[in-house]
């Protein structure tokens, strides 16, 4: 849900077409075919989502999350990570030495990573590298990695491939599974729905997405240059149509620079401060909105888990009113943005 911007020079992403393979490297290319809300042209999506999970990627996070708590953040408590301390089963059963290592890799990242944001600055960094490995690759391969960090890696790995990766990676894999049906049936509508709201197209595709066990407190952030999706399988807050949901919700931040542009072209007209949140607010808003009017049972994500009463009320009740419309194509979006600047 949280966006950073990192270095463009270095590295790539791929663009090869994704083929799930049992080594846990999953890569799926979704075909995606259907039309947009009528009255609209045929919309067409191939391949929109590369879906990956390696261990590297899943180790760091693991390892983020674990020395988080242990600073006591407030954000330790959100779903998406309070389960992560207590993700040790069969843990003392670990050779001596093995888990020696594990609990000097955790002390080094509640050091070197746990006062830091996972969706930016030098930790950024740190995902794109991991993520560039192949799965077999050692730890060595990513020398752009602070070494305290790359260190505490290659220690924590014996255990992390004995004890977790297996059922983590499974976890990954069937999220990913149960997922892809979803993307199929309701995709192309939101998708749709989310090109024409955003005045901005779908970001070239296959938009990378990292799946791990445990992405943040948020569940999943979006990084640029180039796109990843960083997201969580184990949050609770992600099964079956919450999970398509989270999916677009990302894809999302990779589509905003109109509606972004507009918003500060207004204030500066208004002469007064681009409110804080306002953007991501409106994007959590019609990103809710599309998933309905493609799913009409659902209940927009930021309702169903309370997302709008963590101090974003007054948002979410001036969105309906001057931004609904706009979704609806009562109004343009000049005016939608003028009317919700004036109000805020």
């Amino acid at each position: 849900m949280l966006t950073s911007r990192r270095r463009q020079s270095l590295t790539h992403v791929t663009t090869r077409r994704f083929l799930l393979s049992a080594s846990g490297l999953v890569r799926v290319a979704a075909l995606l075919r259907a039309q947009e809300p009528a009255p609209a042209p045929k919309l067409s999506l191939r391949g929109q989502f590369g879906f990956e999970s390696k261990l590297w990627p899943n180790l760091h996070h693991f390892l983020y999350v674990l020395a988080r708590s242990l600073t006591q953040a407030p954000d330790r408590l959100r779903i998406a990570v309070r389960d992560a301390p207590i993700d040790r089963r069969g843990f003392d059963a670990l050779p001596a030495a093995m888990r020696a290592d594990w609990e000097a890799a955790v002390a080094a990242y509640l050091a070197d990573a746990a006062p830091l944001d996972i969706d930016r600055g030098k930790l950024v960094d740190v995902n794109y590298a991991l993520a560039d490995l192949a799965p077999d690759a050692p730890i060595a391969k990513a020398a752009e990695i602070p070494a305290t960090l790359r260190s505490a890696l290659e220690k924590a790995e014996p255990a992390y491939a004995a004890l977790w990766w297996s059922r983590h990676n499974a976890a990954n894999r069937a999220w990913v599974q149960q997922l892809l049906p979803q993307i199929e049936r309701y995709g192309p509508a939101i998708a749709g729905r989310l090109t024409a709201a955003f005045q901005h197209p779908l970001p070239s595709a296959p938009v990378r997405v990292e799946v791990v066990a445990y992405a943040s407190w948020a569940g999943a952030y979006t990084t640029f240059d180039p796109d990843l999706i960083t997201i969580s399988s184990l949050n609770p807050e992600h099964r079956d149509v919450y999970g398509v949901e989270q999916l677009f919700h990302e894809c999302s931040h990779l589509m905003m620079d109109t509606v972004d542009a507009a918003l500060k072209s207004h204030a500066a007209a208004l002469g007064k401060p681009l409110p804080r949140d306002v953007s991501h607010t409106m994007l959590f808003y019609t990103v809710g909105e599309a998933v309905r009017g493609a799913v009409p049972e659902h209940v927009p994500y930021a309702v169903q888990f309370g997302v709008w009463q963590r101090g974003w009320t007054k948002h979410y009740e001036l969105l309906k009113l001057y931004w609904q419309p706009y979704l609806d194509g009562a109004v343009k979006m000049d005016q939608a943005i003028d009317q919700l600047l004036r109000a805020l």
